[in-house]
């Protein structure tokens, strides 16, 4: 079971066997090889220290790595052992980040296991979502594959906050900065700066704009 499990999220997180000996080599302090992870999906047990190392370079709590049920879950958190974990699923789809994203439906892929304190507090309760990034027009905040996460927001009934939203455009549905101006101006920008901003101004039509939620944290691949 511990094989099966590692490898399902060593694969989940896209990192190689050899990229996940370097970086559990450097939390436990000596040498952890591509080989040795190998032996571990083979069915080798590693010591304590490199399974906890292991479950903090793929973001998941230990417990994960020898139960991901849905009983271990609700028994893990009625006993408190991961009351700092909230459960995200992750939509079908992408969204887009300097290319057009797509998302046709509400469909399920995935669940992830996300640390509640990386969500924005004032989020923690909420139903939250995630998304896939296609592009790298908002790195450094997410690169190409990420994942950020997002709780839906009904059009109209959003403070004129600036942040990250998730928006959909004429261009697809995309993932971008938004500045609400003190003239009714909503200016669309990226991370990265090689992208231009885009201005939407107030006597222009702005009903292309669909603002679908505020981005509360991300998941990062690597």
């Amino acid at each position: 079971m511990f094989s099966d499990l590692l490898k399902k999220y060593r694969k989940k997180a896209n990192i190689t066997q050899d990229e996940l000996g370097i970086r559990v080599s450097q939390i436990v302090g000596y040498k952890i090889t591509g080989n040795n992870i190998r032996s571990y999906e083979s069915g080798t047990n590693p010591k304590l220290e490199v399974v906890e190392s292991l479950a903090l370079v793929l973001g998941i709590p230990v417990q994960f790595l020898f139960d991901d049920s849905e009983y271990a879950l609700s028994q893990f958190s009625n006993n408190g052992i991961i009351e700092n974990i909230k459960k995200v699923p992750l939509l079908d789809g992408y969204v887009g980040a300097g290319s057009s994203g797509v998302l046709d439906n509400l469909d399920i892929t995935d669940y992830l296991y996300i640390d509640i304190n990386s969500i924005k507090r004032a989020y923690k309760d909420k139903d939250i979502h995630a998304l896939t990034v296609l592009g790298d027009s908002m790195t450094p905040f997410v690169d190409n594959l990420d994942i950020v996460l997002f709780t839906k927001i009904k059009q109209g009934q959003y403070s004129l906050t600036d942040g990250k939203y998730i928006i959909q455009t004429i261009n697809g549905i995309m993932v971008k900065n938004l500045s609400f101006k003190t003239n009714g101006d909503i200016v669309i920008s990226s991370c990265n700066s090689i992208y231009p901003p885009e201005v939407i101004n107030q006597d222009e039509t702005q009903e292309s704009l669909d603002i679908i939620g505020i981005v509360v944290g991300r998941y990062l691949k690597n």
